[in-house]
């Protein structure tokens, strides 16, 4: 009986004083001060629609749900970018060298619609059909931009609009990451896991909670 009473306590104790928390990540975006002690964070849309040509006559919507994609990294390409593989190339690099590192990682990567494919979005495209974690989506041109920002709302001066996003089971934006390089692809790996760690811990206290009769 004393072990059933103190293992949830004993279990918060370990969690909260182990190294999952020994590393606060930002939350990005627009906040206001909803308390004296609360703040609301911003969030990207619960209804994020991605629009999946699939290369067929009846396109089909995909809703990214929390719990299909608990956390997930997210890169819009826009048409300047489309030439330059180098965008993409610490991705490139792990997906071709690394790939039992970041295979867990849900990565979602959207262009705008446009009559034809160009040569990237034709390797995107090849590149989801051979990771199970890569998901090639397009956009309907006349909202894409718009879509784009809403990522990127008060952003830090550095970040660029191509870089991969990290949202949270939550939907707030926690990283921005330059996928031009291996490093920030390593970053995005090492801080998703965190994420998932905390999440992982925060449902194991919750199902192991000791509610009192009312």
């Amino acid at each position: 009986m004393l072990l059933i009473l103190f293992l949830p306590s004993t279990m918060w104790l370990i969690l909260e004083t182990s190294t999952i928390n020994s590393k606060k990540l930002p939350i990005y975006g627009p906040r206001k001060v909803v308390a004296a002690n609360d703040t609301s964070y911003f969030k990207v849309s619960d209804q994020f629609y991605l629009l999946n040509k699939q290369d067929s006559l009846a396109p089909t919507l995909t809703k990214i749900e929390t719990d299909i994609y608990p956390l997930y990294a997210v890169m819009f390409i826009k048409d300047e970018y489309k030439k330059n593989d180098l965008r993409l190339s610490g991705l490139w690099e792990f997906l071709n060298y690394k790939k039992q590192k970041i295979e867990h990682i849900p990565i979602v990567l959207v262009t705008a619609e446009q009559n034809g494919r160009s040569k990237i979005e034709n390797d995107l495209k090849k590149l989801s059909d051979g990771n199970k974690n890569v998901f090639f989506y397009t956009w309907p041109r006349p909202s894409f931009d718009s879509l784009n920002k809403t990522y990127f709302q008060e952003k830090p001066i550095y970040i660029d609009y191509s870089f991969f996003v990290l949202v949270d089971v939550n939907r707030n934006i926690r990283g921005y990451y330059d996928g031009r390089y291996v490093s920030e692809i390593k970053r995005l790996i090492e801080e998703y896991q965190h994420l998932r760690l905390k999440e992982e811990k925060n449902k194991l206290i919750k199902s192991n909670e000791i509610k009192s009769n009312s």
